[in-house]
């Protein structure tokens, strides 16, 4: 009896002393655990729910009309200038026509008006320069006139004193007064001649208005000339313009429309982005955001790749809670209030951005906190 107690106590005392250790084992790794777990959460801030994002760029058509060609589809590669969209132009090119055929039109207007211009520059000119020679002749005439005028007066002055005594006949003193009434309508004739050149120089001189008048016609000509081309340059961007081109090099990420669709003029028609230029966003509660600094280190694991561990570091964190942004705010006009931990967006610059990191993709980041 007493055997079999002493052999049941041995065996008690056997397996308690295999478990000891164990528990103690046990107890030191969790301890380990815990202290490590406790170290992390001290020294990190750890958000499971930050995306990677990327600058999402909307290409917009800025003309409505009808999709004529489009060939792309989600995922294709593009690059910058490439031609993405193509919007039925056809009334935009007529226009285009009408304008030209209209320019043309003026264009002959012009010609035939600088042709005219030119034309009465050189008849004008030639009219003044007649009329101020015809002048001048006048002049010279009446100068003369004046002349022989002064020299029948004096001659007739002496004939009368040498007739008064007796010294020469009768038809000598007549003949003397003969040649001064002859130098008087000679006289009187030259001064007509010169008022009438004096007038074809004054009406030449006024002919030349009429340059002005073309001139004043070509400067409104080329003013129609001017707004025509500026309405040719706006339908020549018309044109263009339903020519959608990539802004970027990149990738289609989605599309809106399909070709033979009608759209409107600021509609979307796709969105593209640059692959590899891409960051994290994470959402930081307002709890965990006072030891956050910009340039601390950050451990990054995309949910996609399971066991890659990436690097990056803070580049900004953001100076608004994303409630701001919410398209229904929620105020409280009523006096209720429910507190709830706010979210700041902090921006996290990855070291080796790839490509193969999509935005939306749901990664997990540990910032490391530790200054």
């Amino acid at each position: 009896m007493s055997e079999g107690k002493t052999r049941a106590g041995g065996t008690r005392s056997n397996g308690l002393a295999w478990k000891l250790p164990i528990a103690i084992l046990l107890v030191l790794a969790l301890v380990v655990v815990g202290g490590r777990w406790l170290h992390y959460r001290l020294t990190h801030v750890h958000v499971i729910d930050a995306r990677v994002q990327a600058d999402m760029i909307m290409v917009a058509s800025r003309l409505p009309g009808w999709v004529s060609e489009m060939s792309l589809a989600q995922g294709d590669r593009i690059s910058r200038g490439q031609q993405l969209v193509v919007v039925d132009s056809t009334d935009a090119a007529l226009s285009d026509q009408v304008l030209e055929a209209r320019e043309q039109t003026l264009q002959a207007e012009r010609r035939q008006l600088q042709a005219e211009l030119e034309l009465a520059k050189a008849q004008d000119d030639s009219r003044v320069a007649r009329a101020q020679h015809r002048r001048a002749v006048a002049e010279a005439a009446l100068q003369r006139r004046q002349s022989d005028l002064e020299k029948a007066e004096a001659d007739l002055a002496r004939v009368r004193g040498l007739a008064d005594d007796e010294m020469i006949s009768v038809q000598e003193l007549d003949d003397a007064r003969f040649a001064l009434d002859r130098a008087s309508i000679e006289l009187r004739r030259s001064q007509a001649e010169l008022a009438e050149a004096e007038s074809a120089v004054t009406e030449a001189q006024a002919n030349l208005l009429n340059q002005q008048v073309l001139e004043a016609s070509l400067l409104a000509l080329d003013a129609r000339l001017g707004e025509l081309r500026a309405e040719r340059r706006r339908a020549a961007l018309e044109v263009d313009d339903r020519t959608v081109r990539s802004p970027i090099d990149g990738v289609v990420a989605r599309t809106f429309i399909h070709q033979g669709e009608y759209v409107q003029a600021g509609q979307n028609l796709m969105l593209v982005h640059v692959p590899g230029a891409v960051w994290v966003e994470a959402n930081l509660k307002e709890t965990q955001l006072a030891p956050v600094r910009e340039g601390q280190p950050v451990e990054i694991r995309v949910d996609a790749y399971r066991g890659e561990r990436l690097s990056g570091r803070v580049e900004r964190i953001g100076s608004a809670a994303t409630s701001e942004f919410a398209l229904l705010p929620s105020p409280n006009p009523s006096g209720n209030f429910t507190k709830t931990t706010q979210r700041i967006p902090v921006r996290i610059a990855l070291e080796n951005p790839e490509d193969r990191l999509r935005p939306g993709m749901m990664v997990e980041v540990s910032i490391d906190i530790r200054d």
